[in-house]
């Protein structure tokens, strides 16, 4: 692997975990303002799995 793919995939990582806080942040709250089956809580815990994810594929290479 070459240095900048590392620094490419240090970068991509920091996005996604800044991205992955607020996802989880927003899904608890609607979670609390909605109840936990609620599509829109459901809807936001979808988002939040394909951003952990990316991180995951990110992290296993």
């Amino acid at each position: 692997m070459l240095i900048t793919d590392v620094n490419n995939s240090s970068n991509l990582s920091n996005l996604l975990l800044s991205e992955i806080e607020k996802a989880s942040e927003l899904t608890i709250a609607i979670g609390l303002r909605e109840g936990l089956t609620s599509p829109t809580k459901l809807s936001a815990s979808q988002n939040l799995d394909v951003l952990l994810n990316g991180l995951n594929s990110i992290l296993i290479k």
